[in-house]
């Protein structure tokens, strides 16, 4: 065999070699792809495209009708409402969620045993079921619940409510569902600080500590808050996006009750594909609801962009 044809005959091996590797590989990653086609992006484009319709599968009443479902879930009260009590949600929650998880973070940024088992335990909220987390606290909040048995002593001198059952009441409601969510999404934050924190070279504590930047406080305004900040805006834009999305809490513990009080877009949502079959609407409101979330999380990138620490 010649020169030429031995080189022919390894450049053939090698291109049937990377052809079967490459070929492996597609096959690997198949499963995932059709999965996200399945899951994913045909639903989004589906959804999309019955935005647009009066889409009624069940009686074979489907007709274009433009931007009619837009305007009718703009013009509802409820939805409105709706974004409205997810605003005010969202705003208490990543605000107290934010501060916590940074607060946990340093408590437990150390290497002693006992600091990594006391963490595990504080972050088991963050890997439990929402749904089975959400059935112990209809328990907690009940009138005969550890909330009620935790304040019975200072009612008379806090004036506080006694026997109350708070997830029936329009005032306490909301607060309960927040205080839940704070307990358990914290813990996660936490972690992502923890690893923040670890990032952070000694020698720029070892230098301020020498400059005098001593006090927790000058400690956090210039050197914790300013090497954190990419940290911090990961933990509030993925707190927001959570935030907005509540529904599993609200419709196991609430369903969006009593008398709306925690009535959020998501329920919306559900109740106007589940219950009154317009799925048209509900596929609008879900748009909305991404165009919401889409300007709340470029406002809040921008903000952190351009605040600066005197």
């Amino acid at each position: 065999m010649n020169l030429a044809a031995a080189t022919s005959f390894k450049s053939l091996l090698g291109s049937s070699s990377r052809r079967v590797v490459s070929l492996t590989a597609y096959a690997f990653i198949a499963p995932l792809f059709i999965m996200l086609f399945a899951f994913v992006f045909f639903p989004v484009f589906f959804s999309f495209y019955i935005s647009f319709y009066h889409y009624d599968p069940f009686y074979h009443n489907i007709y274009f009708i433009g931007l009619t479902n837009y305007l009718s879930v703009l013009r509802n009260p409820s939805f409105i409402f709706s974004i409205l009590n997810v605003l005010y949600y969202t705003f208490v929650v990543v605000t107290i969620q934010t501060f916590l998880a940074f607060f946990l973070a340093l408590l437990f940024n150390n290497k002693l045993p006992a600091s990594r088992t006391t963490r595990a335990l504080v972050f088991l909220p963050a890997i439990s079921s929402p749904v089975a987390f959400s059935i112990i606290f209809i328990w907690v909040f009940s009138p005969q619940g550890l909330v009620n048995s935790f304040i019975l002593p200072y009612i008379n001198i806090f004036g506080l409510p006694a026997n109350e059952n708070w997830l029936l009441s329009t005032t306490y409601a909301f607060p309960a569902i927040m205080a839940m969510n704070i307990f358990s999404t914290a813990p996660y934050f936490m972690v992502i600080y923890i690893a923040g924190l670890q990032a952070i070279p000694s020698q720029i504590l070892e230098a301020a500590a020498l400059d005098g930047v001593k006090s927790s406080w000058h400690k956090f305004r210039y050197i914790y808050f300013p090497m954190l900040r990419f940290t911090t805006t990961l933990v509030v834009i993925l707190g927001l996006i959570g935030c907005i999305q509540l529904f599993d809490q609200v419709f196991v513990i609430t369903d969006g009750g009593p008398a709306h009080a925690t009535y959020v877009p998501l329920m919306f949502i559900y109740n106007r594909a589940f219950i009154y079959d317009i799925f048209g609407q509900s596929a609008a409101a879900s748009f909305i609801l991404f165009a919401v979330i889409m300007l709340l999380t470029l406002t809040q990138r921008r903000f952190f962009k351009e605040m600066t620490w005197a």
